[in-house]
């Protein structure tokens, strides 16, 4: 639990009559544990929206099966959660035997909520407790509280929040978050060098800071100021990773031809990017967050293996790749009803970029390289096996001049005085030695088609030796 955040012990909240809750996993350890939020969510592993001060609140939409019910409570166990109050009624009329033993396997406590109570109800009473605590706040400070704390259940931004605080506080705020600062100077004045200053550290990286020449408030409002922050932002960032993930689902079910590309008009609308020809880039997994700080206006899709990035052009890509120092594809121009074929292409350049170590593009899908890198390995050893080896084999006398010659005659777009002049032979002694190639394998360097397949042979096995 995060020590700057007060909380309520677990069986006080479970103890409310209204709530309704009833423990199912649990001893008087768990009851112990105290709980400063409720965060609910649908998702199977929400361990990055989890802070280890609140109590996971589910209906169970994806708790279908044993396999599901230990990957959550494995995430719960894991990030230090309180533990899991399931809501009866609307998926599950009592607690899956699943999740049961899933929890009493990992020492999670588990709670059953009764049909109809809303999980805000949780919060509510915890928001009470938090209130009732802080006898000392003046009139002034409750109204601040309770104004900041109405702004928290409807969802309102933090730089909304900042600025009501702010104009009932009197001076200026600024809340510094990791991957993000917010103030109110534009709204009611920057603050002035010779006035007073207060800042509370929330964590090692995070801060609330006031500034005003006026007597300053209480710290301890400020505090509370910055611990709504704090809810406010993990809020933030959980409803934003679970769309990320619902766009995500959704693009893969295009891939699959599964949903029709119009399904996502609604997602790109809401990013502001209708109307636009599309670029799609594709990102390592795990980035998704990182990326979608980066880039706000884009619409950022959150796969199990990718990331997939919707944007109006390729320049922001770029950049965006140099000042994260990530390697990414991106595709070429497409309409939204060519979004399958943008995701491939993002899909295929990201793995050129993975092998380059750089930033890939559609230009560099349209060689042979490029395209023999996006094979299997395996799709390509019986081209080594078949045309190759067979001139490498100790067995066989001036085999290596063989395949020297070989890979000369190809890198000289097949001309024989280019490949002569190149290895000091005679043009005879080349003609010679192909010959020889096409007696041991069985095919004519010298016929165009053939030639092709000596290419491919010749860059599989060099790859496999690390050239």
């Amino acid at each position: 639990m995060n020590p700057s955040i007060p909380g309520l012990p677990l069986g006080l909240l479970a103890a409310v009559p209204t709530l309704g809750m009833r423990i199912i996993v649990g001893g008087s350890g768990d009851l112990d544990r105290s709980v400063s939020w409720a965060h609910s969510t649908e998702m199977v592993d929400p361990r990055p929206h989890l802070r280890g001060d609140e109590l996971v609140c589910t209906v169970g939409a994806n708790l279908v099966d044993s396999q599901s019910c230990a990957r959550f409570v494995e995430a719960v166990r894991a990030s230090g959660s309180a533990g899991i109050c399931l809501g009866l009624g609307e998926v599950h009329t009592q607690a899956p035997p699943a999740l049961v033993r899933a929890c009493k396997r990992m020492s999670v406590a588990l709670f059953e909520m009764s049909h109809g109570v809303p999980f805000l109800a949780l919060n509510d009473v915890l928001v009470d407790a938090r209130l009732r605590a802080q006898t000392s706040h003046s009139i002034r400070d409750g109204a601040v509280m309770t104004r900041l704390l109405e702004s928290l259940r409807a969802g309102d931004s933090i730089r909304g929040m900042l600025d009501a605080t702010a104009e009932m506080l009197g001076g200026s705020l600024i809340y510094q978050a990791p991957g993000e600062s917010v103030d109110t100077s534009g709204s009611h004045g920057a603050a002035e060098s010779s006035g007073e200053a207060i800042e509370v550290r929330l964590s090692d990286d995070e801060w609330l800071r006031w500034h005003h020449p006026d007597p300053a408030p209480d710290p301890e409002i400020l505090a509370q100021v910055g611990r709504v922050m704090q809810i406010a932002r993990r809020e933030r960032e959980g409803r934003e990773g679970e769309r990320r993930q619902r766009v995500g689902q959704l693009v893969s079910l295009i891939v699959d031809g599964l949903a029709h590309h119009a399904a996502l008009v609604p997602e790109i609308e809401r990013a502001g990017l209708a109307g636009s020809r599309l670029t799609v880039s594709a990102w390592p997994a795990s980035t998704a967050r990182l990326v979608a700080a980066h880039l706000p206006e884009a619409l950022v899709a959150d796969t199990a293996e990718v990331v997939f990035v919707l944007t109006s052009g390729a320049s922001i890509v770029h950049s965006t790749a140099r000042d994260l120092s990530l390697v990414c594809g991106y595709s070429s121009p497409v309409a939204v009803s060519e979004i399958a074929r943008g995701i491939a292409e993002a899909r295929a350049t990201l793995l050129l970029a993975r092998k380059r170590g750089s930033v890939a593009g559609p230009d560099s899908l349209t060689s042979l390289s490029a395209l023999l890198e996006q094979q299997p390995r395996a799709r390509l050893l019986p081209f080594v096996d078949q045309l190759i080896r067979p001139l490498a084999s100790p067995e066989l006398r001036g085999g290596s001049d063989l395949l020297a010659t070989l890979r000369s005659f190809l890198n000289h777009g097949g001309s024989l005085q280019a490949t002569a002049d190149a290895e000091f032979l005679h043009v005879n002694t080349v003609r010679h030695r192909l010959g020889r190639v096409s007696q041991v394998i069985g095919r004519n360097p010298l016929d165009p088609s053939d030639r092709v397949d000596f290419g491919i042979a010749i860059w599989a096995h060099d790859k496999s030796l690390g050239r």
